[in-house]
This record gives structure tokens, C-alpha cells and sequence, in this order.
């Protein structure tokens, strides 16, 4: 059970509720945004942010998506793994990687640059910073705006953990 109640979208300010609500997303109506809601003067920055991420970032998707699978694991986040297996797998992320995810970036499953990605992921989330080896592997194949996008993702992901599990959010319908 969530440690805080939903807000309920009556309470919720117009702009706030129409965003939660409206669009023809998926991702509308999410428990974790009815949560977020509480901090009325963030919500609306807080979705914009994750929707840019998710929908306007040059990033291949399925590299993203691995990113933020490994991000769950790390994090122990079963609310964050539970949405983003189900976009993996719409972006096409294979069955045998969306598992490999939990052993972590050695599987033979992955290719180079997603082992790389999935390195960089670990340590970022770990460590914070990554090491300059781990770095300068990525940048071999990811431009400027890949790499920002990726580290914007990986911090707005592990936000998005601390807040789940800090909060208790449940998983819709369940």
C-alpha cells in the first residue's frame, strides 16, 4: 500500500488534471503522475521533462529502454521495471535481453554499444559519475546530444526510482 493516498484528480489544479488525463499517450492516468500531483508547482515540469526523454530525444528507444530496465534493477524499483518492460518491448527489445538486464552488461545478449551503455548506466546510477574509460568507450559511438540525453535519462530515472519506492506507488489496476 502507497505510503501517501493519490490525489484524487478533483483536487487536483485544471492544467494538472488535463495533463494526467488528456493526450492519447499510454502513460496517461499513471499512478506515479496522481502522486507527483501532491507537488502541484512540479507535476506539470516533471512530466514535460519525462515526456521529452520518451518521445523527442534522438536516443535509439531500445537503448533507452535498457537504460531504464537496468536503472529498476539497480534501484529494486518494480513499479519503474514493470511500465518500461512493457515500452521495451513495443520499441523491440528481444525477450532475451529484457532479461539479461538483471545479470547486468556481460550477457552475450548485448551488442558493443549496448554493453557500453548498460556499463555507463550501472556506474552513473552507482557511482554517479562514470569512470573516463567507461565514458570515452560510449563516446565512440554516441554523438554529444546522444550522450546528454542518455545522462539526462539516467538521472531522470533514478529520480523517478527514489520517488516510487520512497512513496510506495502501486502498479495500476493491481
Amino acid at each position: 500500500m502507497a505510503r501517501l493516498p493519490l490525489l484524487p484528480l478533483e483536487e487536483m489544479p485544471e492544467k494538472t488534471r488535463n495533463m494526467i488525463t488528456g493526450g492519447k499517450s499510454k502513460l496517461k492516468g499513471l499512478n506515479i503522475n496522481k502522486m507527483m500531483a501532491h507537488a502541484e508547482n512540479s507535476v506539470r515540469h516533471f512530466m514535460r521533462l519525462g515526456n521529452s526523454l520518451l518521445t523527442q530525444a534522438k536516443l535509439d528507444a531500445r537503448l533507452r529502454e535498457l537504460a531504464i530496465l537496468r536503472i529498476a534493477t539497480l534501484c529494486r524499483s518494480r513499479y519503474e521495471w514493470y511500465q518500461h518492460e512493457i515500452l521495451a518491448r513495443e520499441v523491440g527489445v528481444p525477450e532475451e535481453q529484457i532479461e539479461a538486464v538483471k545479470q547486468g552488461p556481460d550477457s552475450p545478449v548485448f551488442n558493443d554499444l549496448e554493453r557500453a551503455v548498460l556499463r555507463y548506466t550501472d556506474e552513473v546510477t552507482l557511482n554517479v559519475k562514470s569512470s573516463d574509460e567507461v565514458f570515452n568507450e560510449l563516446a565512440k559511438s554516441l554523438d554529444n546530444r546522444e550522450l546528454v540525453e542518455l545522462t539526462l535519462t539516467i538521472g531522470f530515472y533514478n529520480l523517478v526510482a527514489r520517488f516510487l519506492e520512497n512513496t510506495e506507488v502501486e502498479i495500476e489496476n493491481q
